[in-house]
């Protein structure tokens, strides 16, 4: 095995170790933040801090929400489909059916991030341009379908955030092929949309909010793999980039555009105001339960938490360039991929 490939798997095995204690400690954070006050209790709410009423599904609308589980359950067909072919089509002969090798590149990028390079070559224009288009479409679908079509802000929000951070890591790749980093990170994406559609095609996504944030347990385990998941897509992109860039400017590139995917939306919210955007967001989803009576779902946050984050996501990005830049003076004279 070459230096670089031990290299790059003992560096994606340590991001994605250090990954998961992180994102296991902020769930914990989050989670213990989290108030259930049954009937009869109202929240205590001081200046310092933006108060949002997240679940209670007694307002919720039973013909909307049983539409929204079979799309639910469409979408997640079509998902696992994708992700079969990925998985099958090497060894059959899907493998000459149009997207099959876009198919195989994702799920390939998304479980094994080292071998992301190897599987994209030779790729067709169609399959690379499916590449992007099958998990941005699938984590559209997946969030529209998660709030119900009712919460705009929610998807202004998310979107916005992945689409910057796919565009800096993109710029950041410059002439080298971005199709390795690409398949890794949106085959990952795929597979937290998948995580995130099952509550929601079991029960609508009424039934699933209430039951996720209400249930203790359910909510442990469903908050802890879906950020595992959402640390995998980042490490299986900084693991596809070793092998064209090193350890050092891939961790670099990958935090830059983290950096970047946090910022801009953070500093956007701080600058209409978290209080404005809390507010439109819970009554956007009422027809959820976001605004049904007690019991319900407290979360509580302070007023500069946007300003925060916009900061951290600006130290990121400045750490992730410093790191960064000497990869870049190193490869600079690589011919394009």
């Amino acid at each position: 095995m070459a230096t670089v490939t031990r290299r790059g798997i003992l560096a994606g095995v340590a991001a994605a170790v250090a990954g998961v204690l992180a994102v296991g400690l902020v769930t914990a954070v989050v989670l213990t933040t989290l108030q259930v006050l049954p009937a009869g209790e109202s929240p205590v709410v001081d200046d310092t801090t933006i108060g949002v009423q997240l679940t209670g599904a007694a307002a919720a609308d039973p013909g909307r929400d049983a539409s929204m589980a079979w799309l639910a359950r469409g979408i997640l067909l079509l998902a696992l489909v994708w992700g079969v072919i990925g998985m099958f089509a090497a060894r059959t002969r899907l493998v000459r059916r149009p997207g099959a090798a876009a198919a195989r590149a994702s799920w390939l990028g998304s479980t094994r991030p080292w071998r992301a390079r190897e599987s994209t070559l030779g790729l067709l224009q169609l399959d690379k341009w499916l590449l992007i288009l099958v998990p941005g479409a699938l984590l559209l679908g997946t969030r529209a379908v998660q709030t119900s079509f009712l919460s705009w802000v929610h998807l202004l929000i998310v979107m916005s955030g992945w689409c910057v951070a796919v565009l800096v890591l993109r710029a950041l790749v410059g002439a080298r092929s971005p199709w390795p980093v690409l398949a890794a990170a949106g085959g990952a994406v795929v597979l937290r949309c998948v995580w995130t559609l099952i509550p929601v095609a079991i029960g609508g996504p009424a039934a699933a909010w209430s039951a996720l944030w209400t249930e203790p347990v359910l909510r442990w385990i469903y908050a802890l793999v879906a950020a595992v998941l959402f640390v995998w897509v980042f490490v299986a992109a900084a693991w596809a980039l070793v092998m064209q860039v090193g350890p050092r400017a891939a961790t670099g590139f990958v935090l830059a555009a983290i950096g970047a995917g946090l910022a801009l939306p953070a500093l956007v919210i701080g600058i209409i105001g978290g209080q404005t955007v809390a507010e439109a967001w819970a009554t956007s989803l009422a027809p959820l339960g976001g605004l049904a009576p007690a019991p319900f779902v407290w979360l509580e946050f302070p007023v500069a938490a946007a300003w925060w984050a916009a900061t951290a996501g600006g130290v990121l990005c400045v750490v992730g360039g410093a790191l960064a830049v000497p990869g870049r003076r190193a490869g600079a004279g690589a011919p394009p991929e």
